[in-house]
């Protein structure tokens, strides 16, 4: 029996083809092909040409499939091309096996800037394989693929290892650089500007380093330091990048040296003068670098200004009128450090003018009373609009304001109301009080609130004289809390009662729990006014838990710099006198710690500022008077 009848006797309980294959192969031995192990032997067939041929060496290496087994990459072909910054697709599989894969394993180089899709750690589940994303970098990469029969590489397969590469050309030129920052030297306080030019294709995109960190948000072409510290000394670079790669520039070293003192040795005076006269505003100032100089007014309604073309040491005012009046200051300039001199006041002679607005915002602590007080002149009744807000102050931000104040007016010396309010809307003439202070400028209280405020007449007994009211606020449920009291004239001018001065006597803390009253001046000319701040000679009135060392400060309405300051009153003699004039009662010695100055100020609104030294807190009384001329 022959060697192939052998054969075939013995493998007849094998299904046809492979018999047939056997004989196949047997008779046409230069039919050799690549053993792709049991991936590519995936058919019962496979498994039994494994047992039957395996080590045979007269059969050589056998493939189970009618062509190879390939990596199939589709259209984009293997290597694939793609470009630095140009969106990328891909996709392959293993073909040519009897079975279809299942899974993956993806080894070797990824692009920088491309993603397979599903990939967990090496492995990738499905029937093929999809890549995709923007590359960032050139270069060939070269990927090793595995494929098996099972999911996550189980059942046949795991050779041969097949090679997908994809070639990532550069894009465009690398950035060149083609003006370098420059070192620089900026003066504490000052700025400080970098700049850099750079060409490339794409257009580079920009990062700057100090000293070889990057600086957040510092991407523009040009990186400005506002406001130089000594800790902004330092080596600057930039890093200028596009798709074909990126450069870095030459360090710029910024040097910061400190500001160049400026010492304002004679600040500008204040001048009173008659319409028609010439003023001149100067200041002196010395520095080690050179001086420069811009004049500033102040005047309501207008706000804070430059004075156009004023730019020497010198302000000159020619045929002064009404629309002159205002607060002037110098700002005196050396490199980019810049001091703002005192204030100097300019007001006409004569003129006609009146009080016509009196507030005082307060802390009132719980179970006390804020007590603020006018004091009126001349004959007949005064009309007033009085009001005691606290609820409605939520609406302006104070979040610790009084929910429910209640105001009692008491003649000056008196202990007896002669007028009490609680909620505004129980008014009488509720309407009026509505229409009158709107009038006035008044913010609106809103109807049904807990505000308490009055539209009423007062008395003046005295027609020699002048006669006073304290307006008493408190809390109705005991609780402390912010309020302001506001006394408004409805009356013009030509009134014969006027208001001279305003009071306040409270506990002043800190920030919003200070006492601040406040005035309108109304009118064509200006005011001199008698402002003080009393603390220790309270005592002498029986008053306890007083202030130690107050000082004030005078502000114009809406602003925050100031007008006019005092520490220490010190006994001057300009200021006795105007403490007799208006009736003011005396301090205790000239050496006393209580504050006082003597302004003229042109119509408008003004604050009074009280702090303590060395932030004291306690009882003060806040007086401005009118001086009479």
């Amino acid at each position: 029996m022959s060697a192939l009848t052998l054969a075939y006797f013995r493998l007849r309980w094998l299904h046809v083809p492979a018999a047939l294959l056997m004989v196949l192969l047997q008779r046409t031995p230069i039919l050799r092909t690549v053993v792709t192990a049991e991936f590519t032997m995936g058919s019962g067939i496979g498994s039994v040409l494994k047992g039957v041929l395996a080590g045979s060496a007269a059969l050589g290496a056998v493939q189970t499939v009618a062509g190879a087994t390939e990596l199939d990459a589709g259209e984009d072909g293997n290597p694939a091309e793609a470009t630095v910054g140009v969106p990328f697709t891909g996709a392959f599989a293993v073909v040519g096996a009897p079975a279809t894969a299942a899974s993956y394993e993806i080894t070797g180089d990824i692009p920088p800037g491309l993603t397979i899709s599903n990939l967990n750690g090496d492995t990738v589940n499905g029937s093929s394989v999809s890549i995709s994303g923007t590359p960032t970098q050139a270069g060939m990469f070269t990927m090793k693929i595995r494929a098996w029969r099972g999911q996550n590489k189980t059942l046949n397969g795991g050779s041969p290892t097949f090679d997908y590469v994809i070639n990532v050309s550069a894009a465009g030129d690398l950035p060149t650089i083609t003006t370098q920052p420059t070192s620089q030297t900026a003066t504490v306080g000052g700025s400080a500007t970098f700049t850099v030019s750079a060409s490339g294709d794409p257009a580079p995109t920009f990062q700057w380093r100090k000293d070889g960190t990057d600086i957040a948000g510092a991407t523009g072409s040009t990186f400005t330091i506002d406001t130089v510290a000594e800790s902004d000394a330092g080596d600057y670079t930039v890093v200028v990048t596009n798709s074909s790669g990126n450069v870095t520039s030459a360090a710029a070293t910024l040097t910061v040296q400190a500001a160049a003192a400026i010492t304002i040795t004679t600040p500008p005076s204040s001048a009173d003068v008659a319409a028609g006269s010439n003023v001149n505003l100067s200041v002196t100032a010395t520095s080690s670098g050179a001086l420069s100089y811009q004049w500033f007014r102040f005047r309501p309604g207008e706000g804070l200004n430059q004075v156009s073309g004023a730019t020497s040491a010198t302000l000159e005012l020619s045929n002064v009128q009404a629309t002159d009046m205002g607060i002037y200051f110098a700002r005196v300039s050396s490199g980019d450090t810049s001091v703002d001199s005192t204030v100097a006041i300019v007001t006409l002679t004569g003129g006609t003018s009146r009080l016509a607005n009196l507030s005082t915002r307060g802390s009132v602590p719980a179970g006390q009373t804020l007590t603020p007080g006018f004091v009126l002149r001349g004959d007949g009744d005064k009309e007033l609009v009085i009001r005691a807000v606290g609820p409605e102050l939520a609406e302006f931000g104070v979040t610790t304001a009084m929910t429910d104040p209640e105001m009692n007016l008491v003649p000056l010396g008196g202990s007896d109301s002669i007028l009490t309010n609680d909620n505004w809307g129980d008014s009488s003439n509720f309407n009026d009080l509505a229409t009158t202070s709107a009038a006035l400028g008044a913010f609106p209280l809103n109807n049904g609130s807990r505000d308490a405020a009055v539209l009423t007449s007062v008395p003046l007994p005295n027609n020699q004289g002048n006669t006073g009211y304290t307006v008493q606020i408190r809390s109705v449920d005991g609780t402390s809390g912010i309020a302001l009291a506001e006394v408004y004239d409805p009356d013009g001018l030509t009134s014969n009662a006027q208001l001279t001065n305003i009071s306040a006597r409270g506990f002043s803390g800190l920030g919003a729990d200070v006492l601040a009253p406040g005035f309108v001046i109304d009118g064509t000319g200006a005011k001199t006014m008698l402002i003080r701040v009393v603390g220790p000679t309270l005592n002498d009135f029986g008053v306890t838990g007083t202030m130690a060392d107050p000082r004030l400060e005078v502000i114009p309405g809406g602003q925050s710099f100031v007008i006019a300051e005092n520490d220490n009153w010190g006994g001057v003699a300009a200021l006795k006198t105007a403490f007799a004039t208006t009736g003011a009662f005396n301090f205790a010695s000239d050496g006393s710690l209580d504050a006082a100055v003597l302004v003229r100020l042109p119509p408008g609104a003004y604050t009074v500022r009280p702090s303590g030294a060395n932030d004291g807190t306690g009882v003060i009384l806040v007086e401005a008077y009118e001086v009479l001329e």
